[in-house]
């Protein structure tokens, strides 16, 4: 999962530098969407205890409606033109009998590059939620690991293409990366991931003329080009130790940023974990070992204004009782209220398992 959300931002990085032709005066506007989308995928094994289910390839239809940013300050912002908005999708996992059906709603942002050719590419990213019908259950549905409760967080990446049947009509392709998952809230909690091929079509409620823009060339550097912040976190283990399913996490992370160009960063930091559901597993394993974790922790940063969207890789430099893997990842949203203080919420996770969600709040020097 990392290197394909790492490969479709790299991807939207080197687009948006694709030369546009001349500057052309134009209305600004913000037109609205419409538009339906069939998708088909497969379901990853991702966990040795998923592996007794049967191959599943889910299928979704979904609607959609959002709002192009036809606008020069977005043109400044990315040398492109985004589209906003809200996606309701209905899934069929494949396997009614354990995994049951699920809604998923996403909210979207989704910029284009090249619009004024027919044929253009775009990049989405989407948060949200989803409703599923069939959890685990001990009794009835014990084959379910993949999810517990029947509200989950969702999330979806995709690169597609999109062509211009007329000025109001178009047809899209995209590859799409899904994951649901409840962030730790209950076990088991393997999450949903699937792949997924998407061909849809969407129409605007007027006839849209595209410009043809110069390409906005080198950006300014921020005014200050490093940050060092401090941060405290607290969330919920997603870890099932002995009877007990549900235990608080805290800890707290201090890390440098630099600018490197564009609208990105490097970092690296160190956090220290405090997760009781490993102290609990040390007490029953009856062992004398510190429950404690410290990682180094090196990433990448957009700054998008007030918005942050971090992704970062751990490694555990003290790691006194080994439970998981020494690598894991993180995958962050933050907003800075002011130059000092933000705050936002975080993915903690070994390679396709969800180690937990925290809030989190900081302060930058």
């Amino acid at each position: 999962m990392t290197r394909l959300i790492l490969g479709i931002f790299l991807t939207s990085i080197c687009l948006s530098f694709l030369n546009a032709q001349t500057d052309t005066t134009f209305v600004e506007s913000k037109p609205t969407f419409i538009g339906a989308s069939l998708d088909y995928g497969f379901l990853i094994k991702h966990s040795e205890s998923l592996r007794d289910l049967e191959d599943a390839y889910p299928s979704a239809i979904s609607v959609d409606w959002s709002t192009l940013l036809l606008t020069q300050k977005a043109w400044n912002f990315c040398n492109c033109f985004p589209r906003v908005g809200l996606d309701l999708a209905y899934w069929n996992w494949d396997n009614p009998e354990v995994l049951g059906n699920g809604i998923i709603a996403l909210g979207y942002a989704e910029p284009y590059f090249r619009t004024q050719k027919r044929l253009n590419l775009f990049v989405r990213a989407g948060l949200g939620g989803a409703y599923l019908t069939n959890p685990f259950d001990e009794l009835t549905n014990p084959n379910n690991q993949s999810y517990s409760t029947s509200l989950s967080f969702a999330l979806m990446v995709g690169l597609g293409l999109n062509y211009r049947l007329t000025e109001k009509l178009n047809l899209r392709f995209a590859a799409k990366y899904n994951h649901t998952s409840n962030g730790g809230v209950s076990t088991p909690n393997k999450g949903l991931n699937f792949p997924s091929l998407s061909l849809g079509v969407n129409t605007s409620l007027t006839e849209i003329t595209y410009p043809n823009l110069t390409k906005i060339g080198k950006r300014q550097p921020p005014k200050d080009k490093s940050r060092i912040s401090l941060i405290h976190f607290s969330g919920w283990s997603n870890a099932a130790v002995g009877d007990k399913d549900k235990f608080y996490v805290f800890g707290f992370m201090g890390k440098y940023s630099r600018w490197i160009g564009g609208r990105s960063a490097l970092t690296a930091g160190t956090e220290w974990i405090f997760d009781y559901s490993r102290r609990e597993q040390i007490n029953l394993d009856m062992a004398n070992a510190s429950f404690l974790q410290g990682a180094a922790l090196f990433g990448h940063e957009f700054w998008l204004g007030k918005v942050t969207f971090s992704q970062e890789l751990g490694i555990y430099y003290f790691n006194d009782y080994r439970i998981d893997n020494d690598l894991y990842q993180r995958y962050g949203l933050a907003y800075n209220f002011n130059q000092h203080i933000f705050a936002g919420f975080n993915l903690k996770a070994h390679g396709h398992v969800a180690d937990f969600f925290d809030l989190r709040v900081g302060y930058t020097f």
